[in-house]
């Protein structure tokens, strides 16, 4: 199972328009974040975890041509509005594409686009889906997928386990229970939004004590900030952790 960051940004993205801080105006391609979003390839099938804002350079920037359905985190716009995109997959898959998160992300999208559903005039095309409500551990293809609830301010959103891979964005808090689901896996992402504090966020000294009471041997950081110097948080964090970026590939 290989696991590519497509984004590894916020919603605001890095460099963040019209600043010209140190990480912004960076040389270090480490340092350019797209928003968030990765791509599991399981027996040579393709599964997207949120459609990013930047979806579509992300899939051309990375050769994807096809993918099997999209794992949603929540319905927020730097992680969904990229379904747009998927009418292009259509057309060249030629077929619809299935797309999985909790209820309440769902039925906001199946709100916000509903004229993927109920188109008001023909032409032109429109992306086909299929939503589906996820609770429980389901299969696909051997690939054993598990959501993760997790908080996001007071947001009930989730995150996935895939097999031995957790991979948790956009969160706040991690209930005991959903600890347990991520223990024992190989490889944790999880997100760390900055140094300082956010109600909606983990910062990073907060992502950092989570990774480590789960000794989990390999942790990838996530949606990270402009505040966050890829070069410099290397050097700081543990052996085993690191922070992601753009393109960053790995095998579980």
């Amino acid at each position: 199972m290989k696991i590519t960051f497509l984004g590894t940004g916020t919603s605001d993205g890095v460099p963040v328009l019209g600043c010209n801080c140190e990480v912004c105006t960076s040389k270090d391609r480490r340092d350019k974040r797209t928003r968030t979003s990765i791509v599991i390839n399981h027996n040579n099938k393709n599964y997207i975890v949120d459609t990013s804002l930047d979806f579509r350079y992300q899939l051309l920037r990375e050769k994807i041509k096809n993918i099997e359905c999209v794992f949603y985190t929540h319905h927020h716009a730097d992680h969904s509005s990229g379904i747009v995109d998927l009418r292009a997959l259509n057309f060249t898959m030629r077929k619809s594409i299935d797309c999985y998160g909790n209820k309440s992300t769902m039925e906001i999208l199946a709100d916000k686009y509903d004229y993927f559903f109920n188109p008001v005039q023909k032409g032109g095309g429109l992306p086909q889906v299929h939503f589906y409500h996820i609770s429980e551990p389901f299969e696909l293809d051997g690939l054993k997928i598990t959501p993760i609830p997790v908080k996001h301010g007071i947001l009930s959103i989730l995150g996935y386990r895939f097999n031995d891979f957790s991979y948790i964005t956009d969160s706040s808090y991690i209930s005991e229970s959903s600890l347990n689901i991520i223990k024992g896996s190989k490889v944790l992402v999880l997100n760390a939004l900055r140094y300082r504090g956010h109600s909606t966020h983990l910062s990073l000294q907060e992502a950092v004590n989570i990774a480590d009471s789960l000794q989990i041997k390999k942790v990838y950081f996530t949606h990270m900030t402009h505040d966050i110097l890829h070069r410099r948080l290397l050097k700081e964090l543990p052996k085993n952790m690191q922070p992601a970026y753009d393109g960053l590939s790995f095998v579980v």
